[in-house]
């Protein structure tokens, strides 16, 4: 079943099944904040494209034609410019279900600090070791930097929350992204060139990969929240 042509059109409805069917349940209402999502979507999306587009024309990452459906569109196939929709849509689900069952992260209230500090420092050592690698510098580098600006100058009450849902959403991010790295298939999905990242993967999926979808969540969810107040759209709350 997973090898088919089809595989990462089917990775994406997956990803977005339960989310949308739910986004319109009466208690969240993910459906109210839609302008505030697609925004958010739609301008991250657009970031990540032409990354992915420059990668992808420098052979940093490619992708296996036995499991896409032939539509490619500036050499990406359309499964990866549905996977900038389907993942932040979903994540950002995952992230409105929380605030509204459990309003209070307490470990990640009281531990935001160290958590931000943590990652920041660890993009910088990243940066400084592995200068040499393509995606990981790259990766690490807008990751430090853009944490840094969300930690140190804005200072959002939501990023406790936002650090357990991109906890949460990890266990989707580790099926999806392990199947799309070759997990339980004959070939991968995407593959990556090995002298452009650290070649540390956890399972299939370089390592890289998680901190690449926090930059992507977070840059989503950064703008989500903006634009939520931007509109004065109504939060998830009971």
């Amino acid at each position: 079943m997973l090898e088919s042509p089809w595989l990462y059109l089917a990775l994406n409805a997956f990803t977005i099944s339960v989310p949308l069917i739910r986004s319109f349940d009466s208690r969240v209402r993910f459906y109210t904040r839609f302008k505030a999502l697609f925004l958010s979507i739609a301008l991250v999306g657009a970031f990540f494209i032409i990354w992915d587009v420059l990668f992808t024309i420098n052979g940093v990452w490619g992708f296996n034609s036995s499991y896409l459906c032939g539509i490619n569109i500036l050499h990406l196939p359309l499964g990866e410019w549905l996977f900038f929709v389907t993942v932040p849509y979903a994540c950002i689900f995952i992230y409105d279900v929380l605030n509204y069952f459990w309003p209070k992260a307490e470990y990640f209230e009281k531990h935001e600090r160290n958590i931000s500090v943590t990652l920041v420092f660890f993009s910088l050592a990243m940066v400084a070791a592995r200068y040499d690698k393509l995606y990981t510098v790259t990766t690490f580098t807008f990751l430090g930097l853009f944490l840094a600006y969300v930690h140190y100058q804005l200072k959002p009450a939501w990023l406790p929350k936002f650090y357990r849902a991109y906890l949460v959403g990890l266990i989707g991010f580790f099926m999806v992204n392990g199947v799309l790295t070759g997990t339980g298939i004959k070939e991968q999905v995407v593959w990556y060139n090995e002298n452009q990242f650290t070649t540390v993967r956890i399972g299939t999926i370089p390592i890289e990969d998680m901190f690449y979808g926090l930059l992507l969540i977070l840059m989503n969810i950064t703008l989500y929240e903006y634009f939520i107040d931007r509109f004065n759209l109504p939060r998830s709350s009971k």
